[in-house]
């Protein structure tokens, strides 16, 4: 195989699918030693501040890759956004959305050979500014949403869709909506709110299709509204949102807008791409900033 010039360093997240992520280690050095010259795996520690790292890499490396799930991504884009430095992804996670609409839910090895190829294209993300300060690649959870987000990180042992969907079911209990004083467009949309989810892809929790029209580089947010409804409700939806949102959701609405702002009258959880950001946020700002990040994908994307 003919080695690249392009220099890469993969950022690689060993704590990703429960720990379970190790096993690809010495998959990923054989792989790497075959296709370029200059490339550079550093395994990330416990605590360790990934974007810090990923930003100390701009200008000796073409690419950065995230080696890991959403969380993992989400902390390498917030090191380069804007600087210039591509994105690749091995999605090696447990939920793994962002690649879905990226058009990179593929095997390792496929993905190995997107990054060697070298292809990219730019795309959105949301700017997040109030209480936390940070960039959103593909959704930001407010209300239930992060309540579920963190019911789900707890739970150690288990795996995959399973984690998000017993984390969604044990929030519905636990939370009942708060009123909000909303703000999209400029336009006023206050209410008692029980989730607000804002999106710039498609999917989050590894099965919840929660934006449907989600595109990355349509210069819009997605905006996924859930009204104060009932938890027999609640829990009707849930199941269903496998195949989307739907008109017939009683309380349930989509639209799509360039920036939203909100002021919460009670404190509330929100997660970020699967991070968790806090369970005391009462105001955020968030924008949409066009076509700002490289990323590697299909030719075809």
């Amino acid at each position: 195989m003919l080695k690249k010039s392009t220099s890469v360093c993969f950022i690689f997240n060993p704590a990703a699918d429960r720990n379970r992520s190790t096993r690809h280690i010495e998959w990923l050095k054989n792989e790497a030693r075959q296709r370029w010259s200059h490339f550079e795996i550093d395994i990330t520690r416990k605590n360790q501040n990934v974007a810090e790292l990923a930003r100390s890499k701009i200008g000796e490396y073409d690419i950065i890759v995230a080696c890991g799930g959403d969380g993992t991504v989400n902390q390498v884009v917030n090191g380069i956004a804007g600087s210039g430095a591509s994105l690749g992804v091995l999605p090696i996670g447990s939920g793994n959305d962002f690649v879905k609409t990226a058009g990179l839910d593929k095997t390792l090895p496929e993905c190995m050979e997107l990054i060697y190829e070298g292809h990219t294209s730019p795309v959105d993300l949301i700017k997040i500014e109030g209480d936390v300060e940070t960039w959103s690649a593909n959704t930001t959870g407010i209300g239930l949403d992060g309540l579920a987000n963190f019911y789900a990180q707890s739970h150690k042992r288990l795996k995959g869709q399973l984690v998000y969907v017993l984390g969604a079911l044990r929030a519905a209990f636990n939370f009942r909506g708060t009123y909000m004083k909303l703000i999209i467009d400029g336009e006023d949309h206050s209410a008692d709110y029980l989730m607000l989810t804002v999106c710039n892809g498609k999917w989050e929790g590894g099965s919840f299709f929660v934006a449907p029209s989600a595109d990355m580089t349509d210069g819009k947010i997605d905006l996924l509204k859930i009204d104060r409804i009932s938890i027999p409700r609640v829990l009707s939806y849930l199941p269903r949102f496998r195949w989307g949102p739907s008109k017939n959701m009683r309380g349930v609405a989509q639209q799509q807008c360039k920036s939203i702002e909100f002021w919460s009258d009670d404190p509330v959880c929100v997660h970020n791409d699967g991070e968790f950001l806090g369970s005391d946020i009462k105001h955020l700002k968030l924008t949409v900033h066009e076509k700002i990040l490289n990323v590697v994908v299909p030719a075809s994307y």
